[in-house]
């Protein structure tokens, strides 16, 4: 054996806590840091010394191995096996998937069996280092390649660092997918071995490095030093799932925030593992961030060469959920179908006799109450519970409020049953005496009952939370429109944090129209400090209209069907971001500085009221349509105006870092106000020159240079 093999033993050894001792034609071993005292053998020539010392470490208490290494490679594939008792650790994830089935299948009609329902989805994939001309692929669902199992694909057969961000709304499958992803993994032997966290809010101060050293001993039992785990990620033997990144960012995060300085101390502990052949995958809630050209900027800052893919979970399609028995009852009886449109209905719905289903629709009954019910019925039931389900929710609404106050959304199940005990304390009373002498539980065991609750769920590190955000954001929606925030805290509005705000607003989508109506009065007749965005979806939502005007505003990723853009400045100085238009009306005189970036228009018209078309209505970057809106638009425009300038040289240098050809991530929105002085008309006929050409990129409002566009600035600016 060479030198080199024998020192890259000595290291890999060490690394695992061995201590290295020479002889002539063997080296040996020895691992001494726990009661188990161990002792590897390396034959390296001569087999009689391997026995000799094999008996020698025996006879001293040495648990002994001969081993014998072709590569290095081959030594580390033992090591690790040995090291984290990969099957013992694939048992436990087992079981752990199966737990959170079993808890899914806990809140469903009885002999329902769990089926992943396959969610559409789209994909941004970004190639820091690509070799042809363009550095991201877009794509959307194929049939022929699954979410999950092209995840697990990616994880088993992309070749260097790989970070997947998956993205949907809440309660839209982001953890399903998170724990099929594990599952579909784990079901095929491997040399590799997942490493699964869920993350979830506490009161608790949390910083995630601590927390990912905490999970890290939890799995792998304190078998094995936190540093090894660390250097088998960055290798790729240890895939990396963390569920709910956004659940330790502050309550101020939201799906438009892109204040990156809110997440780069998280993302700096990922970032540094994504070296060498890493495979991390993060789920969380939808966010501007991923998409922010200070992320992008702040990646290449850090000189990492990896590959970014950015899937994002699309809105339930209810064929998905029904087969055709259920669709027909539900399209025959014209019942609402946006009262049903919610992953947690739709599965409750799958799997509920055809009759009660039969009877909802029939009788046009709220589907949310119902499923309510079934799950507050079945308690008392379950856990011989003697309190009527208006007075159980009463409960859960007063736990809501207590934990929403706090910007949390776990506790510990001590925490909880004190909380439930010291706030009920005259429900509790009423309901023991219901019960008869014999069976009557004393007042703490009822709050112990109701910590149990079909409602709770058990999160990490033993923290208790609300089953889903369904059912948390329905008990928010309730407390707000009920009037219990405001009965307790006449500024509630200051202290209810617009995630769970959006949490309320998700999860009311499936309600009657009547209770839509009341929660929009909530958010609209009290001063909530939200963004922008948060009201824009609000009246689209719940109003379907575009009701409030909007300035300084940022609308991302919305589909508009039908819309009247026809209020006099109704925005002003506002951008829509990757936004779909069909069936629109636009008059030019309801926009006063408005940017449209890289949003479709189909089958739209211009009103321009006899107005002439200038930038100071309205400008497009990087847009498309499909009726020549555009081109109609600009036709509109003053013949009079002078003739447009070249101002490419201007827009390609704010790709560059100031003093070197190191090309930079831009949103196009921060391109427009750089360029100030500038007609925005100009900018935009730019801009979309340089995308058609293929020297630029888009990506909703980020852009960036391809490779062409690099030689192109190169060959014509570089020395101007």
């Amino acid at each position: 054996m060479s030198g080199k093999f024998i020192e890259e033993l000595d290291v890999l050894y060490t690394r695992y806590g061995y201590e290295p001792k020479k002889s002539r034609n063997t080296r040996v071993y020895l691992f001494t840091k726990s009661i188990y005292n161990g002792a590897d053998i390396i034959k390296l020539d001569n087999e009689g010394e391997a026995e000799k010392l094999r008996d020698e470490f025996s006879k001293s208490g040495y648990a002994v191995k001969i081993r014998e290494f072709k590569t290095i490679e081959d030594a580390e594939s033992t090591l690790f096996r040995d090291f984290f008792k990969a099957d013992g650790v694939i048992q436990n994830l087992k079981k752990r998937y199966q737990n959170f089935v079993h808890k899914l299948m806990n809140n469903l009609p009885e002999n329902s069996n769990y089926k992943y329902i396959r969610s559409s989805y789209e994909y941004v994939k970004y190639e820091s280092n690509a070799d042809d001309s363009s550095p991201i692929v877009i794509g959307a669902d194929d049939e022929s390649n699954p979410l999950v199992q092209r995840i697990v694909k990616q994880i088993n057969e992309h070749q260097g660092p790989l970070l997947t961000i998956i993205e949907a709304a809440a309660g839209y499958g982001k953890t399903c997918t998170a724990y099929e992803i594990l599952n579909e993994f784990i079901a095929v032997p491997t040399d590799k071995l997942p490493f699964f966290t869920e993350l979830s809010r506490d009161r608790k101060a949390t910083i995630f490095k601590h927390i990912l050293a905490f999970e890290i001993e939890e799995q792998f039992s304190n078998r094995v030093d936190s540093n090894v785990v660390i250097e088998q990620i960055k290798k790729g033997r240890i895939p990396l799932i963390i569920d709910g990144f956004d659940e330790l960012i502050s309550k101020d995060f939201s799906f438009t925030s892109s204040q990156f300085e809110q997440v780069e101390s998280m993302l700096s502990t990922i970032v540094d593992l994504l070296t060498d052949n890493a495979k991390i995958i993060i789920t969380s809630r939808k966010t501007a961030i991923f998409n922010s050209e200070e992320f992008h900027n702040w990646m290449l800052d850090r000189s990492i060469d990896y590959t970014l893919d950015r899937i994002t979970i699309s809105e339930p399609k209810i064929e998905d959920w029904l087969d055709s028995d259920r669709l027909d009852i539900i399209n025959t009886n014209n019942f609402p179908v946006d009262q049903i449109a919610n992953p947690v209905l739709l599965t409750y719905l799958r799997y509920v006799k055809i009759a009660d289903l039969k009877e909802m629709v029939m009788e046009d009954q709220s589907i949310v109450n119902r499923y309510f019910d079934f799950l507050l019925v079945r308690e008392q039931d379950r856990q011989g519970l003697l309190i009527e389900p208006e007075v159980q929710l009463r409960i859960f609404r007063k736990l809501v409020r207590f934990l929403t106050e706090w910007d949390v959304k776990s506790e510990s199940k001590t925490f909880i049953k004190d909380l439930i005990l010291d706030y009920n304390k005259t429900i509790l009373e009423e309901t023991r005496k219901k019960y008869t002498p014999d069976k009557r539980p004393r007042i703490d065991q009822l709050a112990d009952i109701l910590s149990n609750h079909a409602f709770l769920d058990r999160k990490e590190k033993g923290m208790i939370g609300i089953v889903n955000e369904f059912v948390l954001g329905t008990l928010i929606g309730e407390n707000l429109t009920f009037g219990k925030y405001k009965q307790y805290d006449e500024v509630f509005y200051k202290n209810l944090s617009q995630s769970f705000a959006m949490v309320a607003v998700q999860a009311f989508q499936v309600q009657t129209q009547d209770n839509k109506e009341k929660l929009w009065e909530v958010f609209s007749n009290n001063p909530f400090e939200y963004e922008q965005q948060f009201f824009f979806k609000l009246d689209i939502d719940f109003r379907e209209e575009i009701i409030r005007n909007y300035k300084y505003a940022t609308l991302n990723e919305f589909r508009l069907d039908g819309y009247l853009f026809t209020k006099e400045k109704q925005f002003e100085s506002t951008t829509f971001t990757a936004c779909t238009f069909l069936n629109c009306t636009f008059l030019l005189s309801a926009f006063r500085q408005t940017s449209f970036v890289n949003c479709k228009f189909y089958n739209c018209t211009i009103d321009s009221n006899g107005d002439a078309y200038s930038d100071n209505y309205f400008s497009l970057y990087g847009c498309t349509d499909d009726n020549d809106f555009i081109k109609k638009l600009y036709e509109c425009e003053d013949q009079t105006l002078e003739e447009e300038i070249n101002i490419e040289k201007q827009i390609l240098d704010l790709y560059f870092k100031k003093g070197t050809l190191k090309p930079r991530h831009r949103q196009l929105s921060n391109i427009k106000n750089e360029l100030s002085q500038y007609e925005y008309k100009d900018i935009s006929r730019t801009l979309h020159y340089l995308q058609t050409e293929g020297f630029l990129q888009f990506n909703g409002d980020l852009s960036f240079l391809t490779r062409n566009g690099i030689s192109y600035y190169s060959d014509n600016y570089a020395n101007n």
